[in-house]
């Protein structure tokens, strides 16, 4: 019989993974853009309603993008909607067999591990 304890937390790993990639290539697209139309950080953050630390962790990949955030960046941006649909990792946790719901669902947990881990701390239970 499988041990399903073991199962469900090598799930719960390779979601955290390929939500930790996600971020990290959409913080890279927002950066990229970003920069080609010669924005600052803090002009984008104003215009979608965020702060400055709040846009510089998600082009870094350490905060987590939600869709509102996204479709509002991309606005912001002078980019199409879907645009993060088009990122490699959006495509991630099917191919790993993982639906989205299950790369979501600890989506706060992830969040606390990134955190500890950008400050050089482990939180890990």
């Amino acid at each position: 019989m499988p041990n399903t304890s073991a199962t469900s937390a090598e799930t719960r790993a390779q979601a955290a993974a390929a939500a930790q990639e996600f971020d990290g290539q959409a913080g890279a697209a927002i950066h990229r853009q970003r920069r080609s139309l010669g924005l600052t950080a803090t002009e984008v953050a104003r215009r979608v309603g965020i702060t400055q630390r709040q846009m510089s962790r998600l082009e870094l990949g350490i905060e987590p993008l939600n869709l509102r955030l996204a479709i509002a960046l991309g606005a912001a941006l002078g980019m199409g909607p879907a645009w993060f649909l088009g990122l490699e990792a959006a495509r991630m946790p099917e191919a790993l067999g993982i639906t989205l719901d299950d790369a979501h669902e600890n989506w706060a947990h992830n969040l606390t591990l990134n955190l500890a881990r950008a400050a050089g701390t482990s939180r890990e239970h």
